[in-house]
């Protein structure tokens, strides 16, 4: 009877698994436009210059709103970590977006993606930064 109930388990679980998510995301697959940086009250117009695109290698870069940027990035289903995001510090009026959207990024500690949104959160929860496929 245990065996039993120990199957009932591992099948109910196991379904619950490729109901909910199926195939993971790649984050790769896509080009990501900014639609929100939390602590920033910048125009729509503004934030859709913003990008992120996930390169071969786990490197990242786009464009911060002033100048392009790279760095790195590690990520499973639902954790992420940015290194440092390198920019050619070209000074410009949106330089405070900027930097506020990198060190957004690089506290980035989990993100989630549903209905074409893709979510950074940091470590307690709070929402950084939202995107949308581009």
């Amino acid at each position: 009877m245990r065996i039993f109930n120990t199957l009932i388990v591992f099948l109910f679980i196991a379904t619950l698994i490729f109901a909910c998510g199926g195939e993971p995301l790649e984050l790769s697959d896509h080009d990501w436009v900014v639609t929100d940086v939390t602590g920033s009250s910048a125009s729509k117009d503004k934030l859709s210059n913003i990008t992120l695109e996930f390169k071969e290698g786990q490197e990242v870069g786009g464009f911060a709103g002033c100048n392009e940027y790279r760095g790195g990035a590690t990520y499973n289903r639902e954790q992420i970590k940015f290194s440092t995001l390198y920019t050619d510090n070209e000074k410009c009026d949106d330089i405070s977006l900027e930097e506020r959207f990198l060190r957004n990024l690089e506290n980035s500690a989990t993100y989630t993606y549903s209905a074409g949104k893709l979510v950074f959160f940091d470590d307690s929860g709070n929402i950084l930064v939202e995107m949308e496929k581009d």
